[in-house]
């Protein structure tokens, strides 16, 4: 019969400690503490930034025929009064047929499925755009894919449960700027309909995907291919183009203080589209040769050859005025690239009715009228190879030369006696530290 263990006080087993083996070393030393077969108290030893120890309550009893440790907590949170109750509540449940330990995996597991029932959208996302960052080519990709959910799908449904997203909240969303953006339309969708059969997989919901398009959401909708073409992004008259410009430098006062204002400048510049103005990075410029290049990922019609940009004077200016010559050219005062949401309010906001993207068509009514240029020319110069003429050009030498003097001359009227605040830029620490 095995010798029944002292039953030990309060002060006794609070002054327990770990013991030190011959040589020195500190070892985790078991304690019967009794009042309960089997009880003990663990002490071990110090370890990182543990310092005192740990104590922890271990339940030596058999399970099914086996010998099991059952844990049942530390003696910090569990004193002894309770470490005996709760033994002896287990060793009955053994009794019983329960087995404590599969109990615990499980209850461990059913938390686990309920915090995960407790997601939103947002936070599921960052794990989808994740694994599609493995899948992507660059990291433009990865940004691209990034901006579309945060300006198009969080306002509306970030905050929400995964678990609760219906088919009338992706409605409401896509209400905002499906006519106008439909093919941005049909990318968010289809993004959020594989985060969304991702949280399905995961048992995160337990319905239907209400992000599916054919047969759900496009029955709301009129199909891409039947919506009216798009009207023309608003856009200022070219005649304006100084006035806006002007405006531009007096928003950007003291140099620096908006790094979007020149970042908006350099997209009226080189005929850009805002995106490319955004994310464009120091590998992609070469100032010697005032190019730049976009690689053929980056040049948005699936090309297999790399897009050369002339920079005009102007252009080099504003480059050569950014502090930072590392990642992307232009970030904001935190390094961060510059959000979409900076760029298309700001014409709206210094009084001109137009859009990021209407400078585009600025452009395009400035060549006409200059009738100087050719039709191919102003087309290449705004990137545009839909067209007969211009594909051959693009295949042949993309009209380098001829799209340097059309833009240099369009820098010229827009610039118009303006001078830009390039020669004083100074990153918003740096003034802080001075001031």
């Amino acid at each position: 019969m095995p010798k029944k263990a002292k039953i030990l006080s309060d002060v006794h087993v609070r002054r327990l400690k770990h013991n030190v083996t011959a040589s020195g070393v500190p070892r985790a030393t078991r304690y019967p503490v009794g009042g309960v077969s089997g009880l003990y108290l663990q002490c071990s030893p110090p370890s990182g930034s543990n310092e005192a120890g740990a104590k922890s309550w271990i339940l030596r009893t058999l399970v099914g025929g086996k010998r099991r440790d059952i844990g049942l907590g530390s003696y910090d949170r569990v004193p002894l009064k309770k470490a005996r109750e709760l033994a002896t509540e287990t060793k009955a449940d053994i009794k019983a047929g329960i087995d404590p330990v599969a109990e615990a995996k499980s209850n461990k597991s059913s938390l686990k499925e309920q915090q995960a029932q407790e997601i939103t959208f947002k936070q599921y996302a960052a794990a989808y755009i994740i694994q599609r960052g493995k899948e992507y080519k660059t990291p433009q990709q990865v940004r691209r894919l990034q901006q579309q959910l945060r300006d198009y799908a969080y306002p509306h449904i970030g905050h929400l449960l995964i678990r609760d997203i219906n088919r009338g909240h992706l409605i409401r969303m896509l209400n905002t700027f499906y006519e106008e953006k439909t093919e941005t339309a049909t990318r968010v969708i289809n993004h959020v309909e594989k985060i969304i059969q991702r949280a399905i997989i995961e048992g995160i919901r337990t319905d239907a995907n209400p992000a599916i398009w054919q047969g759900n959401l496009a029955l709301a909708f009129a199909s891409p291919s039947k919506i009216a073409p798009r009207k023309n992004q608003r856009a200022i008259d070219w005649r304006l183009l100084p006035d806006f410009m002007k405006a531009l430098v007096a928003y950007d006062t003291p140099a620096g203080s908006h790094p979007e204002a020149l970042c908006f400048a350099f997209m009226i510049l080189t005929v850009s589209r805002p995106s490319e103005a955004r994310l464009v990075e120091w590998s992609d410029i070469d100032l010697e040769l005032k190019v730049w290049t976009l690689p053929p990922d980056k040049v948005g019609h699936k090309s297999k050859k790399e897009w050369k940009v002339p920079l005009c004077p102007q252009a080099i200016k504003i480059l050569k005025a950014q502090p930072d010559k590392k990642g992307l050219v232009f970030k904001t005062h935190s390094k961060k690239e510059i959000p979409n949401a900076y760029l298309s309010p700001l014409p709206d906001a210094l009084g001109f009715d137009a859009v990021a993207h209407g400078f585009r068509t600025t452009f395009r009514t400035w060549g006409q009228e200059q009738q100087r240029f050719t039709e191919e020319v102003l087309e290449l110069c705004m990137k545009h190879v839909d067209t007969d003429a211009t594909r051959a050009a693009y295949a042949r030498s993309q009209l380098f030369d001829e799209r340097k003097k059309v833009l240099t001359e369009y820098s010229k009227w827009a610039i118009n006696g303006v001078s830009l605040n390039v020669s004083k830029v100074v990153p918003l620490a740096k003034r802080q530290r001075a001031s």
